[in-house]
């Protein structure tokens, strides 16, 4: 059920807002498949997975926004799809991760840098709405 009380159980709203953020992404891939296949092309991946990226990321984030009967384990299905995402990141590319640390601290206003902020209103917000 999308409707729940978040003062009750604030952990649903960051499930909530994860679940937007993968039918987010898997619809913008959509309305951009250059890109979600130059995506794969710079982490040395087949271009044929986008359309399992976009399948994957619809329907996994549909469950949890929905909270299916399986929500935990499509939930840990996306905890290991990022662990391995985060991993072969770092393997392409870890020069350049490490010669640009400075900017996580830096506020530069573009799309990243603004969700990227955005989550952590929400981590804090739900913090703040933990009962003791």
């Amino acid at each position: 059920m999308i409707l729940v009380n978040f003062k009750k159980n604030p952990e649903n709203l960051l499930r909530l807002c994860i679940a937007l953020v993968f039918i987010s992404a898997g619809t913008y891939r959509i309305f951009n498949p250059e890109a979600a296949m130059l995506e794969l092309n710079n982490l040395y991946l087949p271009t044929f997975l986008s359309w399992f990226l976009i399948f994957f990321e619809i329907i996994g984030g549909g469950y949890l926004l929905f909270k299916g009967k399986y929500w935990r384990k499509v939930a840990l299905v996306f905890v290991l799809f990022l662990f391995l995402a985060l991993i072969n990141a770092w393997r392409v590319n870890w020069r350049y991760l490490l010669d640009n640390i400075g900017e996580l601290f830096i506020f530069n206003i573009t799309p990243t840098d603004f969700f990227l902020h955005f989550v952590f209103l929400i981590i804090l917000l739900s913090f703040f709405l933990k009962p003791d």
